[in-house]
């Protein structure tokens, strides 16, 4: 009876600790609340399928492309809105806390249903306290609770999906649990494309669950998995395409000399050096003691090998291909809250010492704080953004030595990632997106302008344009959005060397082509509209031309792919 009022009141402290979490988690998100450019390009989508044109990005007969990356973000946001009449800006950033807080949940559930030592079965709320401070502590997991973009969301359901993925045998008995997987899975990659290994984990998990049970009826439960297939067909109808636009156009070549930088920094500026030392300890210690036969053993913990292989494989696909990512450290955010629950899980199996355990995750704390939080005070309050504004702050002259030497080595990838615009710092998007929004007309305004007037204007940062002119056809100078552009090679010979996600670019005579017609004065906040007459037809013509030769007569003879034959495209009048 004591025992049991004991887990009781252990369980309730523990709630009353996950709530103070998720109350912290409204400050975090207030203090690096931000909306990015690009995720108006998403709003403008949502905006267009309203207006019954589709989840397409220029009004008809403009050829649809897939330009947003997350379609289950696209669906929520028109939803809210519709339901609501919240529009995008203003209901993204809380949605993406409402996802935050799930996040902070599934920690929550990972740590009490974790199995832990005897000696240690008073330490769970302890053990909590840790993985919540760390979570609520990382500049990273506070920046992706706002943004505009499908981050959070995305980050909720990979973890949730590893929750239900590494569920004790006991619970995965009814197919309710088969349900949760594959939901997970199938909600993932419904948000972004990378929750494609989600699924292919999924189907890894559940065959040999189905071979070892004898039932097939379980895979019935399974269903949710067809969202795969079933999306893929739908965007194949709709774009032509098996591919998101997005990934033609961001996709050059691989590019690892940029990821390691990417990575490095991560791994210094957050102290994941120090859970790579309690990593490799508990390897040491669970080699030790692994029993025998080693497949057995293995066998019996398979699904912990598919969950860490894939987000090993999406890990190692944005370092070493991609070359990390524009945001800053987005496609890592997810890990911060599974590396934290890791590092509790490998620390209860290496000692059952309290010393040793707290000793640990403190040192993995304060080696997580010093950098991010340093850098955080030095260009929090930048505010304008001139030609020279990009937040390669150098702050290792703030450390004593010999660490300064260290951190100069961050300053050192830091300067050269931005320069090539990856991993762009939270305030820096912040500060691009006000500055957007205070030179350009207003939606209202901007609505004044119809399709009727065929109106064109083209443009590289498209995303608040986007969202301003919603009637006005904006032509992607980078390719994000337009599919011709995203598949000409890249310019060479740039002074500025590849640029993340922006490395496309429109040639001259394409733009021509649609004969633009808006001009936007910034002091006035005004769109003007001059006439002229953009026929169907030529709208067609310019999408479908071979724009090869163009882009080789306008970028240099030395490009990607590109040959030296001349086709003699001639200009269209």
């Amino acid at each position: 009876m004591q025992r049991s009022t004991s887990l009781t009141s252990s369980a309730s402290a523990a709630r009353i600790l996950l709530g103070i979490a998720l109350l912290g988690s409204i400050g975090g998100w207030f203090v690096f609340y931000f909306l990015t450019d690009d995720a108006y390009i998403t709003f403008r989508y949502v905006s267009n399928s309203l207006a019954g044109r589709g989840l397409v990005w220029n009004p008809a007969p403009f050829r649809p492309v897939e330009g947003y990356t997350s379609f289950l973000w696209a669906i929520v946001l028109r939803t809210v809105w519709s339901l609501t009449g919240i529009e995008p800006p203003e209901s993204s950033s809380v949605i993406s806390l409402f996802f935050g807080w799930g996040t902070l949940l599934l920690g929550y559930r990972f740590v009490m249903r974790m199995r832990l030592p005897a000696a240690l079965a008073g330490d769970r709320l302890m053990l909590l306290a840790a993985l919540l401070v760390g979570v609520l502590s990382n500049r990273t997991f506070l920046a992706w609770l706002s943004s505009g973009l499908e981050t959070a969301m995305f980050n909720f359901l990979l973890i949730w999906f590893s929750y239900e993925a590494l569920a004790p045998a006991a619970s995965r008995a009814s197919a309710c649990w088969v349900v949760r997987l594959t939901t997970a899975a199938g909600l993932a990659y419904l948000t972004r494309p990378d929750g494609m290994l989600a699924v292919a984990c999924a189907v890894a998990i559940l065959l040999p669950d189905a071979i070892e049970r004898g039932s097939a009826r379980r895979l019935l439960a399974a269903l949710p998995l067809a969202l795969l297939p079933i999306h893929m067909l739908w965007r194949h109808a709709t774009y032509g395409e098996w591919l998101p636009n997005t990934y033609y156009a961001k996709h050059v070549s691989a590019w690892p000399e940029s990821g390691v930088r990417y990575l490095a920094s991560f791994v210094l500026e957050y102290g994941i050096w120090v859970w790579l030392a309690i990593c490799g300890v508990w390897l040491v210690v669970r080699l030790r003691t692994l029993p025998r036969p080693l497949f057995r053993s293995v066998w019996s913990a398979r699904d912990g090998f598919l969950v860490a292989g894939m987000l090993v494989a999406h890990w190692a696909y944005y370092t070493f291909v991609i070359g990390g990512d524009h945001f800053e450290y987005r496609v890592y955010s997810h890990l911060i809250p599974l590396l934290w629950i890791a590092a509790i899980w490998m620390l209860t199996r290496i000692s059952s010492d309290p010393r040793v355990i707290y000793g640990a995750l403190a040192a993995f704390l304060l080696a997580s704080l010093p950098i991010p939080w340093m850098h955080w005070a030095e260009t929090r309050q930048l505010a304008d953004r001139g030609t020279t504004f990009r937040l390669a702050t150098p702050i290792s002259q703030h450390f004593p030595p010999p660490v300064d030497r260290v951190v100069a080595a961050w300053d050192r990838w830091q300067h050269w990632l931005i320069d090539h615009s990856v991993c762009m710092r939270h305030q820096e998007h912040r500060v691009f997106h006000l500055r957007r929004v205070s030179i350009f007309p207003t939606r209202e305004d901007g609505s004044r302008i119809s399709w009727e007037s065929r109106a064109v204007f083209a443009e590289s940062s498209v995303g608040v344009l986007g969202w301003v002119l919603p009637n006005v056809a904006i032509v992607d100078t980078v390719g994000l959005n337009d599919h011709v552009v995203a598949r000409l090679p890249r310019p060479p010979h740039r002074p500025e060397g590849r640029q993340m996600a922006h490395d496309r670019e429109a040639p001259r005579a394409y733009i021509d082509c649609f004969l633009p017609n808006v001009t936007v004065r910034l002091k006035e906040r005004r769109a003007y509209v001059y006439p002229r007459e953009l026929t169907d037809e030529r709208i067609h013509a310019c999408e479908s031309r071979d724009w090869l030769e163009a882009a080789h007569q306008e970028f240099g003879s030395e490009r990607d792919g590109v040959s030296n034959s001349s086709n003699n495209i001639p200009a269209m009048r």
